[in-house]
């Protein structure tokens, strides 16, 4: 097994894919606290998101997964999300844009990644690993791909107030998500300690 993922060749296009995501993850910081126009913000995070899709397209296509690209997308992910949530939060959260229901569907939205990363962190330090990911994880990362930008646009076009439905929608996907993801985690230590 070890010698099996030492002979990766972790350079390759879904993995430089990985890699934009994390770079465009500053670039959207960036536009939100430069008070560039919301819908620069929004489209970039977007082309940032679809590089999830992208690059395990690639990988299964051209058979190019690897271990590390399967964790790194998954690290990638979540810088992106929360990054950009957390600019998003204190950005116009200062200017006092952002009303009740705003914040609430930051929380809502990122319901997975606040259950889940404790859990994580606890797991890796036993050396527990990261689990496969499954569908319903996809599903939330897709959600959480679709709502967070009717978030973002709410905030300045009431049109897109329809946003809390989506995030309610994330929210479920995410709680479900969370359950596996703790689930799995706790067999990978029980694994780990039978070894």
């Amino acid at each position: 097994m070890e010698n099996q993922r030492e002979k990766e060749n972790i350079w390759n296009m879904p993995n430089f894919l990985t890699f934009c995501r994390i770079i465009i993850t500053f670039v959207v910081v960036y536009l939100i606290f430069a008070d560039f126009h919301i819908i620069y913000v929004v489209i970039s995070f977007i082309i940032g998101m679809s590089t999830d899709f992208f690059d395990g397209l690639i990988a299964r296509k051209f058979n190019l997964k690897t271990e590390f690209g399967r964790k790194f997308d998954m690290i990638a992910d979540r810088v992106l999300i929360v990054g950009v949530g957390l600019a998003f939060v204190i950005n116009f959260g200062i200017l006092g844009l952002l009303t009740e229901s705003h914040y609430l569907q930051f929380v809502i939205m990122l319901i997975r990644e606040i259950l889940t990363t404790p859990v994580a962190l606890v797991t890796m330090a036993l050396g527990g690993g990261i689990p496969q990911v499954r569908t319903i994880g996809k599903i939330t990362t897709l959600m959480q791909s679709i709502a967070f930008p009717a978030v973002l646009l709410s905030v300045f076009y009431p049109i897109f107030n329809f946003s809390l439905y989506l995030v309610i929608i994330t929210g479920i996907c995410g709680l479900t998500s969370s359950f596996y993801y703790i689930r799995d985690m706790r067999n990978l230590i029980i694994e780990k300690r039978k070894r």
